[in-house]
C-alpha cells in the first residue's frame, strides 16, 4: 500500500554521505524508486538500500575556509567554515554572530520541522502566497515533463532553396550516461560547488534561502542566490520544454510566482523520484559550455574520455563550469577556467571529499582541452559547403534575445530545439563565390581572399566565402576567424565612393575641377610623416607622374588621391562620416574619427567585407539602405513560427538622384578606369570601385550591379603591414605588387559572371541632371605655371601617405 507522503524532518547526521565519501571513489548510485520507496517509517530519504543516504552533516572539518566562493552558494562556505555541515553551529564562521546566530536557529528550527516548515517559512523571506492553492497533494503534483524529460531534437539551418547547410546537433550532441557509470568525484565536485546540502535538504534549501535573503538585504541589491540542484533541475528542464517566447520568458524569469513554482515543484519531485536519479538528470542535463550539454559529452569533447575515466581535475573544471559556461570557458579562457576549477578543489577538500594534498597535486595540473573534437561533435558548420555563412548564422542565432535570455538557454535552443532556420543563401551564388576565390588564390596561400554577395533593396546575404579551410589546424592554413564580418583590412580607394556621394549631395556638379599634383600638402588636413620622402608633408597619388587637372569622373576613374582629398576639403570629413553611415557602415568604426582627418577618403578605417558590400548595395537599390538580412524564416519543432525573422528593414539613405549619378560615375571604373579589364568580365553592365592600401597592405574591389552588390578584400589576415602583396602567387602568376584592379577585380568579375548566368542584364542607373550639374563646380585649383600633363591611362590607386603617428593612425600605422 502507497504510504501518504509526509513532511518531517530529515535528521541531520555528522558521518559523510554513502555516496559522495572519497574513498572508495567508485561509480555509485542505482534505478530510481518508484514514489512508495520515497520516504521510510519516519519520514527520511531512503537510499537504494533502503537506507537514508548519510548527507553532508560533518563533511567539513572544523575551521575549514573557502577562498573565492560564488555567490549563489556562499552561504554553504559559511556553513562548512565552522566544520558542523547541517550540524549543530560551531566557533569559526566568519559571518557576523549576531546573524550567523539567527541563521543557524532558523535552519535547526526549519530542518526540524521538515519540509512542511520549510514551505511555510518561504514568506519569511518573500515568498508570499506559497499556500494560495491549499492541497498538499498539489503542492506534489507535477508536469509530465519533469517525471519524463523532453528529448532535444537538432535543428537545421537550410539555404533559400530548402537544401541542407548544417545540422546543429541537438540531442546527437548529448550522451546520457547512467548515475553509475558517473564516477563519484564528478557528483563530489558539482554537489561541493553548487549545493552543498543537497543530500539533507528537502529540494529547497532554507537555511541557505534565509542566508541570501539577510545578505541580499545587506547588500541592498541581489548579491547571492540559493537555488538548490533540484531547482536547477526544475528550471532547466521547464526551459527545455518552452515553446513559445511566453513560455520561455516565464521558465527564464525571477518573479516571486517563478520561484514560488520551482520550489513547489522541486519540493514534488524529491517526493517522487531518489536523489541519486535527481542528481544523474541534472548532470545529464546541465549546459557546460562550447555547445555540450551533459557530463558525458563534455567529458567526450573537452577531454577525449567516457565520463566513468573523468580525473578529479577534470571533474572539478567541469563542475566549475555550470555557473557560467562563458565566463570560465576553458576553450577561450583557459586561465578563469583554472582559477574557478581551483575554488572547486578548495571546496571539496572543506568539505573533506578530498585532502589538502590531492586539492593541491590537482591545482598543480594545467587546464588542456581538445576544441577541435568539441567543436566537430557539436554541428556540421565545419563541414558544410558555406561554412563562414554557417558560422555567421549560428553565431547570430546564440546571440539573438529572441531565443533566450541567458547564454545558456540561446544555446539550448539552438543545439536542442528543433529549428528549422531558413537562411538567405542561394547556393549558386555561394559557389560560384567559393570556387572563385579558392581557384584564383589557393586556400593553402597565405593571402586570403572574402567575398560577400548581398541583394540590393532588401539586404539579403547571398553568399559568403573565405579562399580557408573552416576549422581550427592553423599548420594547414586553416582558420575560424570570421573573415567577412571582422574588420581586418583597411578599405583604401573604395572609401572616396563617400566621399563622392557627399558632394555631390552638397551640390558639386560633374564638373567640378582640380588641380591635382603628385604631392598635396594642406594646411586643413597637416601632415608630416618626417621619413625622407618626397612627400613627406602631403598627400601623393600612386604614380609620380599622375598629375593634372581632373573633373569628378575623371578623377574617380583614375582614383586620383590628391583630387579627393581637396575634394573632402571643400565639403569637411564630418559630410563623408555621414554619408559612410547612412549608407551602411557602422558608426562604431568612425564614431572617433577627427575633422582633420583626411586621410578617412582615402581609407584609413578597417572595415568589414559585409559592411562595404551593403553600403554599395544601397546605391544600386538608388538610395535604400537594408539592414543585412541573413534569416528569411524560422520554425521550432511544433512548426510554429519564431520570431527571428523580420522583414527587410530599408530606408532611404540618399536620394535617388545622388544614388544613380554616383552609379554613372562608378560604371567609368568599370570600363574605362582601375577595374578595367578585370572587372569588365562580368560582362554586363556593373559599376565599382578600386581600393589599394598603404605599402599594398590589402587590396579590394567593391561594385554592383542592379541584381548583386559584392565586395571582394585580399589581404594576410595575420598583418597586413608586416606581409605587404608583394611577390604574391596567384591565379597562375606572381604579382610583384597587387592593386585592387589586380586579383581582387579578376575574383569579382569571375565570380559576378557566374552567379548571374542565365539571369538577363540590366542597364546601369544614368546620371539625375540636376544632380550632375550642381550648384558648385568649375576650377576650384589652378596649376602652377608648368604643370605636369595629366597621364592618358588610369593608373592604379593606392594610399600613400597618412597622418603622423601619435596623431591620428592611418593605414596600417
Amino acid at each position: 500500500m502507497q504510504r501518504e507522503p509526509t513532511f518531517r524532518a530529515r535528521p541531520r547526521r555528522r558521518t559523510a554521505d554513502a555516496h559522495l565519501t572519497s574513498a572508495p571513489r567508485t561509480p555509485a548510485g542505482g534505478p530510481a524508486r518508484q514514489p512508495s520507496d520515497t520516504a521510510g517509517p519516519s519520514g527520511t530519504r531512503s537510499g537504494p538500500d533502503g537506507v537514508r543516504p548519510r548527507g553532508l552533516a560533518a563533511a567539513g572539518a572544523p575551521g575549514a575556509g573557502t577562498t573565492g566562493w560564488d555567490a549563489r552558494s556562499d552561504d554553504d562556505a559559511s556553513a562548512a567554515s565552522d566544520g558542523h555541515r547541517g550540524g549543530p553551529p560551531g566557533a569559526g564562521s566568519g559571518s557576523p554572530p549576531e546573524r550567523d546566530g539567527l541563521l543557524t536557529r532558523l535552519g535547526i528550527i526549519a530542518c526540524a520541522a521538515g519540509v512542511g516548515l520549510a514551505l511555510l517559512l518561504l514568506p519569511l523571506v518573500g515568498a508570499i502566497g506559497l499556500f494560495a492553492k491549499s492541497s498538499a497533494d498539489h503542492y506534489l503534483s507535477l508536469p509530465d515533463e519533469l517525471l519524463t524529460p523532453p528529448l532535444p531534437q537538432s535543428s537545421q539551418i537550410l539555404a533559400a532553396d530548402g537544401s541542407l547547410i548544417a545540422t546543429l546537433r541537438g540531442e546527437k550532441n548529448r550522451t546520457v550516461v547512467d548515475g553509475r557509470d558517473i564516477p563519484v568525484v564528478m557528483r563530489q565536485a558539482i554537489v561541493a560547488i553548487e549545493d552543498s546540502r543537497f543530500y539533507s535538504h528537502g529540494g529547497v534549501d532554507v537555511k541557505g534561502v534565509l542566508r541570501a535573503a539577510l545578505r541580499n538585504s545587506e547588500a541592498g541589491d541581489v548579491q547571492q542566490g540559493a537555488s538548490t540542484l533540484t531547482q536547477q533541475y526544475v528550471k532547466n528542464v521547464l526551459l527545455q520544454n518552452a515553446h513559445t517566447k511566453q513560455q520561455r520568458e516565464e521558465a527564464a524569469g525571477t518573479s516571486l510566482e517563478r520561484k514560488i513554482q520551482e520550489a513547489r515543484y522541486a519540493v514534488a519531485l524529491e517526493n517522487k523520484i531518489s536523489k541519486d536519479e535527481i542528481l544523474e538528470r541534472y548532470l545529464n542535463i546541465a549546459y557546460f559550455g562550447n555547445g555540450n550539454y551533459g557530463v558525458g559529452t563534455a567529458a567526450q569533447n573537452y577531454f577525449q574520455v567516457d565520463v566513468a575515466k573523468l580525473t578529479l581535475p577534470q571533474a572539478a573544471l567541469l563542475a566549475g563550469l555550470v555557473q557560467s559556461p562563458s565566463l570560465y570557458d576553458p576553450v577561450n579562457h583557459p586561465d578563469a577556467a583554472q582559477l574557478r576549477r581551483d575554488i572547486v578543489l578548495d571546496r571539496m577538500a572543506a568539505l573533506g571529499y578530498i585532502t589538502p594534498a590531492e586539492a593541491d597535486a590537482a591545482k598543480a595540473t594545467p587546464v588542456t582541452v581538445v576544441h577541435a573534437a568539441a567543436a566537430a561533435a557539436r554541428d556540421s558548420c565545419e563541414t558544410s559547403s558555406a561554412s563562414f555563412f554557417c558560422d555567421f548564422v549560428r553565431s547570430r542565432l546564440l546571440a539573438d534575445p529572441a531565443l533566450g535570455t541567458t547564454e545558456a538557454e540561446r544555446a539550448r535552443r539552438v543545439y536542442e530545439g528543433g529549428l528549422v532556420i531558413e537562411t538567405t543563401l542561394q547556393p549558386k551564388v555561394q559557389a560560384a563565390a567559393q570556387n572563385t576565390v579558392n581557384a584564383v588564390i589557393a586556400p593553402d596561400n597565405p593571402v586570403s581572399a572574402t567575398e560577400v554577395v548581398i541583394e540590393p533593396g532588401t539586404g539579403n546575404i547571398l553568399a559568403m566565402a573565405v579562399n580557408r579551410v573552416f576549422g581550427s589546424d592553423s599548420a594547414a592554413n586553416q582558420t575560424k576567424e570570421p573573415l567577412a564580418t571582422k574588420a581586418v583590412f583597411q578599405p583604401g580607394s573604395t572609401f572616396k565612393t563617400f566621399t563622392l556621394a557627399a558632394a555631390l549631395e552638397a551640390g558639386y556638379g560633374l564638373n567640378t575641377q582640380f588641380y591635382s599634383p603628385s604631392c598635396y600638402s594642406t594646411k586643413k588636413f597637416p601632415l608630416d610623416r618626417r621619413d625622407g620622402s618626397p612627400c613627406a608633408t602631403g598627400y601623393s597619388n600612386a604614380d609620380p607622374a599622375e598629375s593634372g587637372i581632373y573633373d569628378m569622373s575623371k578623377a574617380t576613374w583614375d582614383s586620383v588621391n590628391t583630387y579627393y582629398i581637396q575634394l573632402e576639403e571643400k565639403i569637411g570629413v564630418p559630410a563623408v562620416v555621414d554619408m559612410a553611415t547612412r549608407l551602411g557602415i557602422p558608426a562604431s568604426y568612425l564614431e572617433d574619427v577627427h575633422p582633420t582627418q583626411g586621410d578617412l577618403t582615402i581609407g584609413s578605417r578597417r572595415v568589414t567585407p559585409l559592411d562595404m558590400a551593403n553600403a554599395y548595395a544601397t546605391l544600386a537599390a538608388h538610395g535604400m539602405r537594408c539592414d543585412p538580412r541573413y534569416v528569411l524564416s524560422a520554425r521550432d519543432s511544433n512548426n510554429q513560427n519564431v520570431d527571428i525573422a523580420p522583414d527587410p528593414a530599408c530606408e532611404r539613405a540618399v536620394t535617388a538622384g545622388v544614388a544613380d549619378t554616383v552609379t554613372s560615375i562608378l560604371a567609368g571604373v568599370v570600363t574605362q578606369g582601375t577595374g578595367y579589364p578585370n572587372a569588365a568580365a562580368i560582362g554586363r553592365p556593373a559599376a565599382g570601385k578600386t581600393g589599394t592600401t598603404d605599402n599594398y597592405s590589402a587590396a579590394w574591389f567593391v561594385g554592383y550591379t542592379p541584381q548583386m552588390a559584392a565586395s571582394v578584400a585580399v589581404g594576410n589576415p595575420k598583418g597586413a603591414q608586416g606581409n605587404p602583396l608583394r611577390g604574391v602567387v596567384a591565379d597562375g602568376r606572381t604579382w610583384s605588387r597587387v592593386f585592387g584592379g589586380d586579383l581582387p577585380a579578376i575574383i569579382w568579375g569571375r565570380s559576378l559572371r557566374a552567379a548571374l548566368s542565365g539571369v538577363p542584364a540590366m542597364p546601369m542607373s544614368k546620371a539625375n541632371p540636376t544632380v550632375a550639374k550642381g550648384t558648385k563646380g568649375g576650377l576650384l585649383s589652378t596649376p602652377p605655371p608648368q604643370p605636369t600633363p595629366a597621364p592618358t591611362t588610369a593608373a592604379p590607386d593606392i594610399i600613400e601617405p597618412i597622418l603622423p603617428p601619435g596623431r591620428f593612425p592611418g593605414p596600417g600605422r
